[in-house]
């Protein structure tokens, strides 16, 4: 039998949740695509999917081996369209992780261009503040913000992202937004995801750092709420620069404590294999890596 027909149907009857869907879908009758399943794994000497009447479920070997059958079918298809262009032509599908906030008000320009750049990709993004795991789910590489758990992912830096501590202008007076003792009184909006230590933390860099650790009036695991929150004059926020910016032109916040120094989040790229990378996701990792380098030095 076809292997590679097999890792079809494999993959399709993941994707379409049944062997008989797997089947419609590469226009084989179910008997047929269930014969392919079957002889895959009789090659493979292991069971891929539990299957019941109901619902296919993945083992943990079927598990790895769908990554590495993602890989095998996408570079099978990069190397059947350099042959039909006679050209490096990147194509097909970069699955994308990226924080929603970051991703609506910093990614999304620099995406548009890299996808009017290659109009033969297509970048299937999922938004999540979230640490997704790579492998469940399903993504060829993530953009993160904040301090990595220790793993096996291997990292590409972007650069840093700087915080800031900010209020409607309502909510203190100009003559105590220089105030720690004042400001450690407000009711904080406090961001439920956050990644790295110093959370709520400045130095004045004389006597040391100061913990801003005044009541929570509220609790989100979306900045932006948060922020909308603190524009109501509801608390003050920490939050990165990237949120706080357009609030801060316009004078719906203000700074607190600007001459303060507060804690930088590393920004970087992380995926799951360095050596084996289709090139259109190496194009993009380069990419990214570029807008950030002029945009940020």
């Amino acid at each position: 039998m076809d292997r590679f027909r097999q890792i079809e149907v494999f993959i399709a009857a993941v994707e379409h949740g049944s062997i008989a869907a797997a089947g419609r879908a590469l226009d084989l009758s179910p008997a047929m695509a269930g014969k392919y399943l079957s002889a895959l794994e009789s090659t493979l000497g292991t069971r891929l999917m539990h299957r019941s009447t109901r619902a296919l479920s993945l083992t943990e070997a079927g598990q790895q081996y769908l990554v590495a059958s993602e890989r095998i079918i996408d570079a099978l298809l990069e190397a059947d369209a350099e042959a039909r262009e006679g050209r490096s032509q990147l194509a097909g599908e970069i699955r994308l992780g990226v924080p929603r906030a970051f991703g609506t008000l910093t990614l999304a320009p620099m995406l548009a261009a890299f996808c009017s750049a290659h109009p033969r990709i297509t970048l299937n993004l999922h938004t999540d503040e979230r640490y997704v795991d790579l492998v469940d789910g399903r993504l060829d590489l993530a953009v993160r913000i904040g301090q990595l758990p220790d793993s096996a992912l291997h990292t590409r830096p972007l650069g840093s992202i700087r915080m800031g501590l900010c209020c409607a202008p309502g909510l203190l007076a100009p003559g105590a937004r220089r105030d720690v003792s004042h400001i450690c009184q407000l009711p904080r909006l406090v961001f439920t995801e956050a990644r790295s230590p110093g959370d709520w933390m400045v130095s004045d860099g004389k006597n040391g750092a100061h913990v801003i650790d005044g009541p929570a009036v509220m609790r989100s695991d979306d900045i932006i709420l948060l922020v909308r929150a603190a524009i109501e004059g509801l608390g003050i926020v920490y939050a990165p620069m990237f949120v706080l910016d357009e609030p801060l032109k316009d004078g719906r916040l203000v700074r607190l404590l600007a001459d303060h120094q507060a804690t930088r989040l590393d920004l970087q790229i992380v995926y799951t294999d360095r050596h084996h990378q289709p090139a259109r996701v190496r194009a993009l990792i380069d990419y990214l890596a570029a807008c950030f380098q002029e945009a940020w030095t």
